[in-house]
């Protein structure tokens, strides 16, 4: 959202001077202005030919009660191209965000992608079997963008000639085996999804939610994952015991669409408050009646760490400022450290440990243990690798198809990840 509002409220182009480069983003609107989408056209046939603009304008379904006072997120202006201007003073995360709303907009105005698909029943020893494939009768605007691009890698889903009673002959017979997955956790993007699909919030509030559990320690990023913590949990126990009507997603979509009348002046906000803060006020005090005198006990999480002072195993605590490690021979052992996560790999200055570390706003990076004596710190990912050159630890940057390099001082070893396993 902050890079967003940046991008709204303008950059300083070179050689262009100071722009706004998309529409106001806290919105839900879909709806498109007829200037915007002629723009758009304007450019699609220029760049691809008329065949790409569809033979009528394309209107997208708003959802009730969203916020349409504004237009749908698009650039302001569609012929700033992200390749064009790239160099002129964006930073990275401007860049890649400003691309993503220009490619979806631009993809969105342009004719559909149409697919020739074949479906074929085949009888083998009274056994039924199906294959399906299909091929590209024209890209449309995936020419352009595609929300979910195919690895290099991937089989080809196209079949080859077949018409009705050829024999086939078997090439080879495969069996696999497959087992039922737990659905996956909640992303970021995914919970923001989860939250439009069920009415929950507005676009504004989407990120301050999510900043908000991850501030206080409700769930933590595990990779891109969102997990829910052991303090995360025992609060969503409680409040399912006490507040079970008020932690229920029906509940809160009710009251945003409750709010909206109050906003459309079909209902009175005086009684919709009082309708609520009745049922809440009683919950509360029931609450507070059962939990007179009773504390929540927080589960540790166990560690393979022994402590210094008496030799008992060090435990994981959630305190005001976040985990740290405490004996679990508390109280009559006080002794706390401060909790920190290995990474693997040396330091290429001093040889000490490299340990993961975060920036006030959360952002990952690895540090040498003794700091502040070394002032060793890097973005690049530490990995089981040792420099053929001096013997140092290889850091990768740009993940996959990224480098492999050396920090070691007067070494400058790098190679590229490509063409490797």
């Amino acid at each position: 959202m902050k890079t967003a509002q940046e991008l709204y409220e303008g950059i300083d182009l070179a050689g262009i001077g100071p722009t706004g480069l998309i529409t106001y983003m806290r919105t839900d609107s879909l709806r498109v202005s007829d200037e915007a989408r002629a723009n758009a056209y304007s450019y699609i046939s220029g760049k691809y030919g008329e065949k790409y603009i569809p033979p009528a304008p394309k209107k997208y379904k708003t959802k009730a009660n969203s916020q349409d006072a504004h237009e749908a997120i698009r650039p302001s202006r569609p012929d700033l191209t992200p390749d064009a201007i790239k160099d002129k003073g964006l930073s990275t995360d401007q860049f890649k965000l400003y691309k993503l709303i220009w490619e979806r907009f631009i993809a969105s105005q342009m004719a559909d992608c149409l697919m020739d698909t074949v479906s074929v029943d085949i009888d083998a020893a009274g056994c039924g079997f199906r294959a399906t494939g299909n091929s590209v009768k024209f890209d449309g605007f995936t020419v352009l963008y595609e929300e979910a691009k195919d690895d290099s890698g991937e089989k080809s889903s196209m079949l080859p000639p077949i018409a009705k009673n050829d024999v086939l002959n078997v090439q080879s017979l495969d069996g696999t085996q497959h087992f039922t997955q737990p659905p996956p956790r909640y992303t970021e993007a995914t919970l923001v999804k989860a939250f439009e699909e069920n009415g929950i919030g507005r676009p504004s509030t989407y990120a301050p939610t999510i900043t908000t559990i991850l501030q206080r320690s409700y769930v933590e990023r595990e990779g891109k994952q969102l997990k829910p913590t052991t303090l995360g949990e025992v609060t969503t126990e409680l409040m399912k015991e006490h507040f079970d009507k008020i932690v229920d997603v029906k509940f809160t979509a009710g009251m945003e669409n409750n709010l909206d009348s109050v906003e459309a002046g079909k209902t009175s906000w005086v009684k919709t408050l009082d309708d609520f803060y009745k049922d809440f006020s009683a919950a509360l005090t029931e609450a507070e009646t059962a939990m007179d005198g009773k504390r929540v006990k927080i589960p540790d999480e166990a560690t393979d760490q022994i402590c210094e002072l008496c030799g008992k195993p060090m435990v994981i605590k959630i305190g005001r400022f976040g985990k740290f490690l405490a004996c679990s021979g508390f109280p009559d052992c006080k002794n706390t450290k401060r909790l920190v996560q290995e990474s693997g790999g040396t330091c290429p200055l001093c040889g000490g440990k490299l340990l993961i570390k975060k920036t006030k706003k959360g952002k990952k990076y690895f540090g040498c243990e003794k700091n502040p004596e070394c002032p060793f710190m890097t973005w690049d990912t530490p990995t089981d690798q040792l420099c053929p050159t001096c013997g140092s630890t290889l850091f990768n940057k740009g993940g996959k198809k990224g480098k492999l390099l050396c920090h070691k001082p007067d070494c400058g070893y790098e190679r590229d990840m490509a063409n490797e396993d």
